[in-house]
């Protein structure tokens, strides 16, 4: 077969292009990646010298034997050779001890005696090769974020990671496993895939029937791993195992949307065509869709080094390298070469964007009191120690400028040195902290600190461990997920000294005054609403008065809400964000699908709704993007114009105004709002299938019964309707299993006007309630819900109806236990029906009224339950209905009254439900327990 094969500098080329993010590179490598210059894990030559003097061990019969079977066989048949005669007459033991030799003798002969339990980079003559790739993944960890896949045994290229800051998942996969691991959620995390396993703790492949023996499983999730993936085979034989066999079967599916670069070592192009044919006849699919590429002259102790200085100047030039994938080294220097903000910026910043080292650095933003506190207590700690400062508030109150500016001054001021973390994507690496140059004072700058505990508090404590005093934690959270996680429980003052933390709450005159100076210097883009008031004082009360009827509000800052309503008023934010919203939608999702509006919407469906945002996970994939790279692809370029932010693992806008003019916006620029639900729960549906993704999950499920009253009210009720039966219709269709949708549906159809529909529907579906994996936990939801229908049909029937189901729905006859907030619910409508048949009489139906009413006070009633309690009570006092001497009357009473509604009827279906009277015993015991 006649293939082309390129020149090693077209790979670079290929590996260099800025667009890389949209098909992430991975690599598969080999043997020949942990030896360089005679240094490092033995090739085969050195293999099957280590097999041989074990089987020396056993006697000078089996080392003629042994000699006799393999010396006579070159390449990598010799290698299969030696280890399966160690298979088959020695143990698998032997073969263990064989591949942990070897790879010790990979360790430096200056080490120490090897320490199981520590393995410790700087002991591993770890390679060229490794030591590049780990600098090429470092420089561009959305380039080349992994995983790594390897048929080699030895730890390397993981000690060469975490010699460049990244955690790393070492997995040996098992002969029968499959490629099974958690979600990986930041750009710092890399994942070792061991193909023929890892030399400790996991069984180790090398016999050809090993090798070729049909994995199934590991098939699967092979496939499953190199969609979308630029695979980069490197230092790797192409001998026929698992992998090889995984990687043809992609190239002949048609679906398949990966890509291949094969790498030779050999320079001449006419000697690797003739040596690879076999290899070229297998992917010949692959070759002939254009999926797989193949380059010479490849030496993978060189190419990183040549890759990480050429084709990736763009990414290297002018950055001083950080010690941590994700962080940012910051000092006077860099911050002196920083572009200057320009004022568009600095106005998009007051609208709500998010800050950055350069907003921090800008005279145009004022420099808060708060920020000066943390400045004076960073001079004082000065050569003081280790310390911690924590800034706290809730979320939309400044704390991240606050914690910007103070760590700018002190750098610019030239006593420190500072790592950044500038996204939500980036791991914290204890390890690399206590690495950090000792004669240098070090600012550690992290926002959202929530998200890090446990880091945090592995990285004080080696850091008191070893003695430590140069280096200063300056921390932001938000207040109520730093203690929801632990970290009030935490005794940070046994391993450094903790300040005191510096919470941020309501601003004084003086700073609200320089914010208002900051907004007038820019004139009326600046000004905004203000611009109609004429003296500083007069706007200075408005901003006051505005931030002080916000206060109060859960997840939602006070400053953050008064400044969205001082500077746009009632209305104009919505006019403000429709040419945002215009240029968002001509923005693509680097790396993904859809545009940056379609993952806004997502995002401000969710949060406008009352929901704490959208999950991380399921955002990713309806961006086409590893939950890895929502942050830098999705998240940042939001951030800068609107401040989209990640609050414990979900994406939100910066408040809820904002998410609620965004869902307006859009929908005056002809956005199709009804679509968006169903692909949100399509996502959840689908993400959940592979990992929890927390309490969301129900709320974005059973979504339909609550958007009319959540969706913002700016969007008329028609549209509200049509959006909520449009979700509710995509939930019944996702979770066929589950009883709880069919109540969501009804509901959106009830509200909506149509009743007889979510009656029909109701009825229909009784029959499959057996079948549903949650019925015990809505069943009594679902009868309450078909009463409701009823209720709304109108006519006697329709009363009679909503008040049998009604009592169905606190009765015996359904199996479950009974809550108060259903007893509570159930009997406020059953008073209301009881009162439609009642009429003025004083008989069963007003005596069954008076009876739910007395049961209702007994169920913990809430406020509103309260008001129509009460209001009940008073008509029934009114007319002189007899109270029940005790809760056995109520229940005999309201026993009576839905035998009546029973008797009267027509509907067979409801009538068969139950014969005779229903039984309370259940509403009994709960109300007694009450008392």
């Amino acid at each position: 077969m006649t293939v082309e094969i390129r020149e090693a500098k077209y790979l670079r080329l290929k590996l260099g292009r800025e667009d890389n993010s949209r098909q992430p590179v991975s690599f598969l490598l080999g043997a020949p990646f942990s030896l360089d210059r005679g240094a490092g894990v033995p090739g085969i030559d050195g293999f099957v010298g280590i097999a041989r003097a074990r089987v020396e061990e056993s006697g000078t019969a089996l080392l003629r034997e042994f000699d006799e079977q393999v010396t006579s066989i070159a390449g990598p048949d010799q290698y299969q050779a030696a280890m399966s005669f160690l298979y088959d007459l020695l143990d698998a033991r032997a073969a263990t001890d064989v591949v942990q030799e070897a790879v010790l003798r990979a360790r430096k002969p200056s080490a120490p005696p090897f320490d199981e339990c520590n393995l410790i980079p700087d002991e591993w003559e770890i390679t060229r090769a490794q030591h590049g790739l780990a600098r090429v993944m470092q420089l561009a960890p959305h380039r080349f974020p992994g995983p790594i896949f390897t048929t080699n045994f030895d730890p390397m290229i993981s000690l060469a990671l975490e010699n460049r800051g990244f955690k790393v998942n070492t997995v040996g996969i098992p002969l029968e496993g499959s490629i099974s691991i958690p979600v990986k959620m930041r750009t710092s995390e890399i994942d070792v895939f061991h193909l023929h396993g890892y030399w400790r703790d996991s069984a180790t492949l090398h016999r050809p029937q090993q090798l070729l023996a049909k994995r199934p499983q590991l098939q699967q999730s092979l496939q499953r791993h190199l969609d979308n993936v630029h695979l980069v085979v490197m230092a790797y034989s192409g001998w026929d195992d698992i992998f090889t066999t995984a990687i043809a079967n992609c190239l002949s599916d048609p679906a398949f949307n990966g890509t291949v670069s094969w790498c030779f070592y050999e320079q001449d192009e006419a000697r690797a065509v003739a040596q690879n044919q076999r290899l070229f006849e297998k992917f010949a699919a692959g070759i002939a869709q254009g999926k797989i590429a193949f380059f010479r002259g490849v030496d993978c102790h060189s190419f990183f080094d040549e890759l990480g200085g050429d084709a990736l100047e763009d990414v290297a030039a002018g950055v001083v390298e950080s010690p941590m994938p994700g962080w940012q080294i910051v000092t006077r220097k860099t911050l002196e070469t920083e572009t200057p903000l320009r004022t568009a910026e600095a106005l998009r910043f007051f609208d709500g964007a998010l800050p950055t080292l350069r907003h921090a650095a800008s005279p145009l933003i004022p420099r808060l009191s708060k920020a000066e506190t943390l400045l004076s207590r960073l001079k004082g700690s000065l050569n003081g120690g280790c310390a911690l400062q924590l800034v706290r508030a809730a979320s939309g109150e400044g704390k991240s400028t606050t914690l910007l500016q103070a760590a700018v001054a002190a750098v610019s001021a030239g006593d420190w040195s500072a790592l950044y973390c500038p996204a939500s994507d980036a791991g914290l690496n204890a390890e690399i902290l206590v690495q950090l140059d000792p004669a240098k004072n070090w600012l550690i700058v992290l926002d959202d600190a929530e998200e890090y505990l446990d880091d945090l508090w592995q990285a004080v404590g080696k850091l008191h461990a070893q003695g430590r005093s140069n280096i200063f934690f300056l921390l932001a959270a938000r207040d109520t997920d730093w203690r929801l996680k632990g970290g009030e429980s935490k005794p940070w003052s046994t391993r450094v000294n903790r300040l005191d933390d510096l919470t941020l709450s309501s601003l004084g005159e003086k700073d609200i005054g320089l914010i208002v100076d900051a907004w007038a210097a820019q004139g009326e883009d600046g000004l905004r609403a203000l611009s109609g008031i004429g003296t500083r004082d007069a706007r200075i009360r408005r901003f006051m008065d505005a931030i002080g009827a916000q206060s109060g509000q859960a997840e939602q800052g006070s400053f953050f809400g008064g400044l969205l309503d001082t500077r746009f008023g009632a209305t104009g934010l919505v006019d403000h964000l429709m040419p945002l919203l215009e240029f968002l939608k001509g923005r693509s999702i680097e790396g993904g699908t859809g545009t940056l509006l379609d993952a806004l919407l997502y995002i401000a469906c969710c949060h406008a709704t009352g929901m704490i945002g959208l999950n991380v996970r399921v955002l990713a994939l309806l961006c086409g993007v590893p939950p890895y790279r929502v942050s830098g692809a999705v998240m940042a370029p939001l951030g800068r114009e609107l401040g989209a932010a990640e609050i414990r693992g979900h994406a939100r806008t910066r408040h809820k105004h904002v998410a609620d003019a965004i869902m307006v916006a859009a929908n005056r620029l002809g956005a199709d709002l009804r679509a968006i639900w169903p692909q949100l729960i399509d996502a959840t549906v689908r993400s959940a299938e592979d990992e929890k993704i927390g309490d969301t999950f129900s709320q974005i499920i059973l979504a339909g019964s609550r958007l009319k009253r959540d969706l913002p009210q700016g969007l008329s009720a028609d549209l509200r309707d049509e959006i909520a039966i449009a979700a509710a219709e995509a939930a019944v269709v996702a979770m066929p299993k589950w009883t709880g949708v069919i109540s969501a549906l009804a509901h959106a159809l009830r509200s909506a006007g149509y009743s007889q529909e979510a009656f029909d529907l109701l009825k229909k579906k009784l029959p499959t309630l057996k079948n549903t994996v949650d019925k015990e936990m809505v069943v009594r939801g679902y009868f309450y819900e078909w009463s409701a229908c009823a209720g709304n049909l109108g006519g006697r029937q329709g009363s009679v109806m909503d008040a049998w189901l009604a009592a169905i729905s606190l009765s015996d006859l359904l199996p479950v236990e009974l809550t108060f907030e259903q007893a509570k619910m159930s009997c406020a409508g059953l008073g209301s029906v009881f009162k439609r048949l009642a009429g003025d009489a004083s008989g069963t139906y007003a005596k069954g009224r008076r009876a739910v009413i007395d049961l209702g006070w007994r169920a913990k009633p809430d406020q509103r339950a309260t008001g129509i309690l009460s209001g009940h009570q008073r008509e029934l006092d009114a007319a002189d209905i007899p109270k029940p001497a005790d809760i056995d009357q109520a229940i005999s009473w309201l026993t009576e009254a839905a035998f009546a509604a029973q008797e009267e009827l027509q509907d067979p279906l409801l009538r068969g439900l139950k014969e005779g009277r229903l039984a309370f015993t259940r509403l009994r015991t709960l109300l007694l327990v009450q008392k």
